[in-house]
């Protein structure tokens, strides 16, 4: 690789996980949210990107299901290739382990008898250009 970015190594630093006994499968009152968190550092030609997923399944203000999963990702910069470390962490980095998250939520979710969880596309760039709003559908 002459320039670019490779990954060096991705990591599952939190899994918290919960739900009630008696979850609403067919209730139309079901509103599912979904919030992401950011945090990049650098160091020298690295990044590190932080990237926190909560998911919260509620029916009448009653949370049916949560979770909150945490990965780090760390990427390192080789020869002179753009994007910016910034924009490659807050864009590229997090649009790379945002898979690893709902791949981690979809299993959890399996074995906690839920079946899929299918979370919304998410738009990295759009975030990163300052509409760091939070996603909720």
């Amino acid at each position: 690789m002459d320039a670019g970015y490779k990954i060096e190594n991705l990591l599952l630093l939190e899994c918290n996980f919960s739900r009630v006994p008696n979850v609403s499968f067919k209730n139309n009152e079901v509103q599912n949210l979904v919030d992401i968190e950011l945090n990049c550092t650098y160091q020298d030609n690295k990044v590190f990107v932080k990237e926190t997923l909560f998911f919260e399944s509620k029916v009448n203000d009653i949370v049916e299901v949560s979770a909150k999963i945490t990965m780090l990702g760390v990427f390192e910069k080789v020869g002179e290739a753009k994007p910016s470390l910034e924009e490659f962490g807050n864009v590229n980095g997090a649009a790379i382990l945002f898979p690893y998250l709902r791949e981690q939520l979809s299993n959890v979710a399996l074995k906690a008898g839920l079946g899929h969880i299918i979370l919304p596309p998410t738009n990295f760039v759009k975030m990163n250009n300052g509409n760091q709003e939070n996603i909720k559908n």
